[in-house]
Order: C-alpha cells, then sequence, then structure tokens
C-alpha cells in the first residue's frame, strides 16, 4: 500500500508541476499521473482496495470543499441574470440526451451524459477569473451565480438518476417525492445554518477543536443524507454550507478552509483524480467516433449559445456574453466525481465514462484559452469594436 501511495503521489507532484508551467489546472496533471503510472502505461499503480477507499474520502471532501467555498447567501444572491444563464444550461442537456438516445443509450446513461454536458465548474472559473485579474467583474459575477445554480440542479438531477437506476421504475410521484426530499434537505441546512450554528460556534471553536469538529459536521451530514435515501456527496456539500463563512471570526474561517483545502486538493483529491485515469477507455474514438465528435460539439456549443443568448437578453453586451458562455465551457471536479459515480453504480460503461472525462478537459481547456484572448477586449471598449470588425470579415 505504501509504496503505491508513493509512487502515485510522487507522480502527481511532478504532473502538477509540469501543467502548471503550461498554465493549466493542476486536475489535469493529476490524471495524467494516473495514465503514466497505472495499468495504461507502466503499471506500477493499481486500484487496490487502500487506494479505492482512498479514492472515496477524496470525493467526499472535495464536495464538502466546494460546499465550504459558497455560502447560500452566494445562491441567494445569484442575479436574475445568472439564473438566466444558468436556465440555458438546458440546451446542452437537451442535445446530449437525444443525441445520446440517437446512438441507442438507455435513458439513464444517457441523461448522464446530458448532465455532463450541463455542469459548470465554479472552483475552475473563480481560478481563472483571479488569474485574469476580473474577479470583481459583472462577467465573473454572472458566471459564478450561474455556475452555482448549475451545481445545485446537477446534484438534485443526480439524486433522481440514481433512484431510477436503484429502482428501475419512472414512477412520477414518486421521483417528484425524491426531488423534493432533496430540496427540503437544503432548506433545512439553511435554516439550521441560520439559527443554530451561531450557538455551535463556541463549541466548534474551543480550545484547538475546530478542525476536528468540522470534520465530525461533515461526517455527520454525510450520514444523514444516506439515511434518509441520498448519496453522501449531497451530506458533503450542504455541510460545507452550513459551516457559515459570515458568522466567524476571518482567521478562524481561513484556518478550517485552508486545511479543509490541504487535504482535499493535496493528498485526497489528486488520489481520486488519479485513478479515474485507471478506468479509461479509448474504444469510443475508434467504435463510435462520431458519437464522441458530435457529443463535443453540442458541449461546446450548446453553453455557447444557450449561455450567450440568455445573457444578451438580460442586458449583457455581446463580448460580456460572449465571455460568459466562453467561461461557462468549464468544468472539473463535480462532473469527474458524479461521472466516477455513475460508472461506479453500473449505470455508464467504461466507455461512456472516458467520453465524459476527455469532454471535460477538452472542454476546460479550450475555455481557458478562449477566456484569455478575450479578457483584453473584454477590458477595452476601442478593442472590443475591433474585434467585432475582424469578425464580420471572416463572416462575410
Amino acid at each position: 500500500m505504501f509504496q503505491s501511495l508513493f509512487i502515485l503521489l510522487t507522480a502527481v507532484w511532478f504532473s502538477r508541476k509540469l501543467f502548471k508551467l503550461v498554465k493549466f489546472p493542476s486536475m489535469f496533471g493529476e490524471v495524467f499521473a494516473g495514465v503514466l503510472v497505472g495499468p495504461a502505461i507502466l503499471g506500477w499503480v493499481g486500484e487496490t482496495e487502500a487506494i479505492q477507499m482512498l479514492a472515496e474520502l477524496g470525493i467526499f471532501f472535495l464536495m464538502f470543499h466546494s460546499g465550504l467555498e459558497m455560502t447560500p447567501h452566494d445562491l441567494l444572491r445569484a442575479s436574475k441574470k445568472g439564473l438566466w444563464v444558468a436556465l440555458g444550461s438546458v440546451v446542452p442537456f437537451a442535445g446530449g440526451f437525444f443525441l445520446s438516445r440517437w446512438y441507442g443509450y438507455d435513458v439513464n446513461t444517457s441523461l448522464f451524459v446530458a448532465m455532463g454536458l450541463a455542469t459548470t465548474a465554479v472552483t475552475i472559473t473563480t481560478r481563472l477569473f483571479r488569474d485574469l485579474k476580473i474577479l470583481h467583474h459583472q462577467v465573473s459575477h454572472v458566471t459564478n451565480g450561474a455556475a452555482i445554480i448549475n451545481e445545485v440542479f446537477v446534484l438534485v438531477l443526480f439524486s433522481v438518476i440514481l433512484d431510477l437506476a436503484q429502482t428501475g421504475n419512472v414512477d412520477p410521484l414518486h421521483i417528484m417525492g425524491l426531488v423534493a426530499k432533496v430540496l427540503l434537505y437544503f432548506l433545512l441546512v439553511f435554516y439550521l445554518g441560520q439559527r443554530c450554528f451561531q450557538y455551535l460556534y463556541k463549541v466548534l471553536y474551543k480550545g484547538n477543536k475546530g478542525f476536528t469538529f468540522t470534520l465530525i459536521v461533515a461526517l455527520f451530514f454525510g450520514v444523514m443524507a444516506e439515511l434518509i435515501g441520498l448519496h453522501m456527496i449531497i451530506g458533503a456539500f450542504m455541510a460545507g454550507l452550513f459551516i457559515r463563512r459570515e458568522l466567524l471570526d476571518p482567521e478562524v474561517y481561513a484556518k478550517i478552509e485552508d486545511r479543509v483545502f490541504g487535504l482535499s486538493y493535496s493528498f485526497l483529491g489528486p488520489i481520486f483524480f488519479a485513478t479515474l485515469a485507471f478506468h479509461l477507455d479509448f474504444s469510443a474514438f475508434y467504435s463510435a467516433p462520431w458519437f464522441v465528435f458530435w457529443i463535443f460539439v453540442i458541449a461546446v456549443l450548446g453553453k455557447l449559445i444557450g449561455s450567450a443568448l440568455p445573457a444578451l437578453w438580460s442586458g449583457m453586451s455581446r463580448i460580456e456574453s460572449l465571455a460568459v458562455s466562453v467561461a461557462m465551457n468549464g468544468r472539473g471536479a463535480v462532473e469527474l466525481i458524479i461521472a466516477s459515480l455513475g460508472l461506479q453504480a453500473g449505470i455508464i460503461s467504461e466507455e461512456i465514462f472516458s467520453v465524459l472525462v476527455i469532454i471535460a478537459f477538452g472542454t476546460t481547456l479550450l475555455s481557458i484559452i478562449s477566456l484569455k484572448l478575450l479578457v483584453p477586449y473584454l477590458l477595452d471598449k476601442g478593442a472590443q469594436m475591433t474585434l467585432w470588425e475582424k469578425m464580420k470579415k471572416v463572416v462575410t
């Protein structure tokens, strides 16, 4: 076990350094490390029971940190523009579903593919906006608001698809009850976070027990989610929302967030991302190349059309709408987590799983490059006019 862990983390560390040099997300390097030392190439590390357990903990704490980065106010303050942009994700969702059905995949698999195309990575967009120094721009606010709404929608939909796969029945009343259960769980956590967290504050941070108690809270919400028939990732995400940033001393919150971040993105998370590579199967690129091609096209154009038009209709400029739609194409941890859980549950095959992983990387890479090219035009109105003149010449 320790030898495998040593090899895997060493490969992850070097790969992350390499990908950071070329300004790519470290997540790319972590999956590449899994490809390199895993069964695909060198075969030095396999998916042992211990590695699998660490990877599952990685899933839990990645979702916990994702919730920790948000607050209920982030959801409530998501502007109308962000809401309309989020609703535009129905375009890639519908496109992915109907294309998958056209190619003969069952309903659950098609829904999983559609869900993967509809997601947007909050962490990747936030980090990209920060790196490009436009974190406080309207484009950033609208995109992040839409991405947060998207993430909640995907988690609700994931619960529905998982339930459908387990029961094998399409009962509208049962589905409505499940959706209501998830939404009630969200509302309950919001209420408890608002009313009760301030009383837990003294217990939570008395002495040096803050981090340990934070982990207890996270695990408690995970257990409660499973007890009421939801997946533990819903509980992990909600636990992050429960830890109310605005009710904490900034120094205390920073300390806890830093420790959870280190556990999630420096140890357990990289193991999870690396083990994703153990299940990659590229046979779809040979057996159904046109399916892969059209899925990629729908993923990109669906987000561009579904995000740009609502942004434009809500009063944003053309360049701002284009920037929002480009940023919404970034996909990341949540999509990969859900894809891996779909693979574990037998809802999707390794072939479809591989397609979703490649789509996530391809669209994220395209999003990063495109947004970097758009930023100068976004900040300079004179340059915007030049851009549109260039585009008109290309079209005509």
